[in-house]
Order: C-alpha cells, then structure tokens, then sequence
C-alpha cells in the first residue's frame, strides 16, 4: 500500500478498525465509527449535529452508491466517523433527542 493511502478511512468491510489521519499536526488521529449503515442524508444530519457540538466527523459512502444516487445497501449506505478521544462526547450529543411541541408542528 502506497504511503498515501496508508491514512486513509477505512473500506467498508473494515468497520471494526479504526483508521489514522494526520490533522497537519504531529501527532496521529484515530478516526472510530460513531453510527453505520445509515441513509447519506441521515449521515449528514449527524455529521452536522456533531460540528455544530465542535466536534469533527467525516462521513464515508461507497463513491459508486453517491455517483449513482443510491440510498439503501451496501453501495448506498454511509458511516460517520469521529476523533477516539471524542468518541465518548459524540455518543452523548447523539443521546440527546428533541421532542417536537405537536402544536406547533400543526401550526405550520
């Protein structure tokens, strides 16, 4: 493997490892799956949910599935990874869930 590629995420299939990335700093970041097997806009949600925390994530799909507009298996599902040392913060950012005010929904 190229010295290049030797950062990169991981393939799908690879789901159990953790992947390093370089930052632009010295020291390496390992990148863990948060959630898996999630539709792309799913995946964007809570990669957005999770900056707007100012927390990194990077989002994975298969670039045939997001060439070819798929949204259901293995070509079309996507992952959200974070930091390691983030890992724990995400994972109760994500808990958190909002109820929505049924009033207000039937105002709109």
């Amino acid at each position: 493997m190229s010295e290049s590629n030797a950062n990169a995420l991981p393939w799908p299939g690879q789901l159990g490892r953790a992947a390093e990335t370089t930052p632009g700093g010295d020291e390496p970041v390992k990148w863990v799956v948060i959630r898996a097997n999630l539709s792309p806009g799913e995946a964007v949600v809570i990669r957005g949910r999770l900056e707007s925390e100012g927390i990194p994530a990077v989002l994975q799909q298969e670039a045939v599935g997001a060439v070819l507009g798929l949204t259901v298996g293995p070509l079309g599902s996507a992952r959200v990874f974070v930091p390691e040392d983030k890992f724990e913060e995400a994972e109760a950012i994500l808990a958190v869930t909002f109820e929505v005010d049924e009033e207000d929904a039937s105002e709109e």
